[in-house]
This record gives structure tokens, sequence and C-alpha cells, in this order.
């Protein structure tokens, strides 16, 4: 594929644009290491954290969403990217016969991170908010707990709250048992909710779901 023109590797530093609103509608990213941000500005300069990418998951132009202000992939630390051209990928399809299942799983992919931050974005307390995020990662990241992928400055930014609020509410959970942290290290203490006379119906945003993830299941 380099030799086609249809794979690009390139290595950026630490807060650097990898994709912006003026790029090739048809160029799509695929994280190699390091993290990255689908970051956006609004008119007063306010950053908001719509999306984050991973090794091995992916972003395109086409993904970016209608928002006021201007918006762009940049990196949170130094990282490396494959940069993949679908319209070239589209002429060689023939050669190339995964480009189809490619572009599928990137989609795919946008999609339920996008409807998740929508379910985390809707909660209305938040705590809600926080509990709904941890229990994604939870399921995502196994069983002994998690580490944030990003910094809780960052975090805050992706749950469009204040970090200070954020810090405050997360030292509460702390005191009342519900989570242990070390540094950005995170685990659910689901002892701590029967402790305490309570039930994971009343936690709010805890759910649990089957081992496929298909299912929501009663928690109790």
């Amino acid at each position: 594929m380099a030799a086609d023109g249809m794979l690009n590797i390139r290595t950026f530093g630490k807060r650097k644009v990898l994709m912006n609103q003026d790029d090739d509608a048809d160029n799509v990213g695929v994280m190699l290491s390091g993290t990255a941000f689908l970051e956006s500005m609004n008119q007063e300069g306010q950053r908001r954290i719509l999306d984050y990418y991973e090794p091995k998951e992916s972003f395109t132009r086409k993904c970016f969403p209608d928002v006021e202000g201007v918006c762009y992939v940049i990196s949170r630390s130094g990282c490396q990217v494959a940069f993949l051209n679908d319209r070239k990928l589209s002429s060689a399809y023939k050669k190339y016969e995964k480009r189809g299942q490619l572009l599928e799983e990137i989609l795919m992919g946008t999609q339920k991170r996008a409807l998740m931050h929508a379910d985390v974005l809707g909660q209305k307390t938040l705590r809600q908010k926080l509990m709904t995020y941890f229990q994604f990662l939870n399921r995502r990241k196994g069983k002994d707990g998690f580490s944030l992928p990003f910094s809780y400055t960052d975090c805050a930014d992706y749950l469009f709250v204040d970090r200070s609020a954020m810090m405050r509410e997360l030292g509460r959970m702390k005191e009342e048992g519900l989570i242990r942290t070390e540094g950005k290290k995170i685990w659910l203490d689901i002892s701590a909710v029967y402790e305490n006379g309570l039930t994971l119906k009343t936690v709010p945003g805890f759910t649990l779901k089957d081992p496929e993830n298909a299912v929501v299941i009663d928690p109790d």
C-alpha cells in the first residue's frame, strides 16, 4: 500500500494536529501508538473533548460532528499514525478486498463510542455522569479496575463538567466507599454498596451486562 501512495505513516509530538476540517475527507487515520483527542473549540475558546482514540482505533473527517466553532483531531502526547486514503483504496478495491471491512469497523466503532458519550452526557447529575462512564471503562478494561485514558483535567472536558466540582464529587464517592483510586487507576467497590444498606439499583448510572455485553440484566 505504501508503494501505491495509499499508506503514509507519520510520527507526531505532543499537542500536534493530526486532522482538521480542511483535510481530505477521504483520509483515514489509524492510531499505532499514543492517544489522540477529537476536540472542538467554541467561539469563547472553550475546549471540549468529543472523542478519543487509542492504539488500533481509527478516525476520519467524515465522522467529524457539525458543531459550533472548529473541530480537529490532536495528539495527547507523542504518537504514531498510519494514514489511509479511502478514495485510492476504492479505485483498487479488487486488489484490497478488506477495504469495506476496514471502513465498516471504523464507522461502527465511532458510532458506538458516540452513543456511549451521548448516554454519559445525558445523565442528570455529575455522579451519574461519572458512574456511567466508569461503568463503560470497567466493562471494557476488565474486572481488576481500570485506568482513565487521560488526565482528570481531560476527563472533565470529556464529561463537559467543571474540574473542581468533579474532583469534589470523586472525593465524596471515595468517602462513601463507592470507588477506590490510585492516581488514574480506579476500582468500583461494589461491596461498599451493600455494606451501606443499598443495592446496585440505587447507585446512579450503575447497570451490569451479560458477558457478551448484549443485554442489560438485573444487577441485584
